[in-house]
């Protein structure tokens, strides 16, 4: 564990040791936005305050973290309100749907429609 700012920076098997649970369980905890963590890269970090925290909650999450798209695929989050998909694109699951539509009608790349997407909202 490396200290910043005061507080315990854990990585996932940190979190699995410290919660004496397997590390699928806590992937899967992270995944369902049960507890929250930041991706570093490849890799999750969690502030172990954060960890505590949600354990003296009795395992109430103090964000929606991220959710499954069932209908569009893939997944998203509700910050503040509004959801992000994707890479937290600002773009809401009907937005998304729409966006996957029109690639397919114009036969374009998802990618240049998201990038059209990008560009009309900056």
């Amino acid at each position: 564990m490396l200290e910043w700012g005061g507080d315990a920076v854990m990585t996932i098997e940190e979190v699995a040791a410290f919660l004496k649970i397997s590390e699928t369980t806590a992937y899967q905890l992270v995944r369902s936005g049960e507890i929250r963590g930041r991706k570093v890269g490849r890799e999750w970090r969690f502030l172990k305050s954060e960890v505590v925290d949600w354990l003296k909650k009795g395992g109430e999450s103090s964000s929606t973290g991220v959710l499954l798209d069932e209908i569009n695929g893939g997944e998203y989050k509700v910050e503040d309100g509004k959801e992000m998909v994707a890479l937290w694109l600002p773009l809401s699951r009907e937005e998304k749907a729409k966006t996957l539509k029109t690639a397919a009608t114009k036969k374009t790349s998802v990618t240049d429609a998201v990038m059209n997407f990008l560009r009309d909202w900056f």
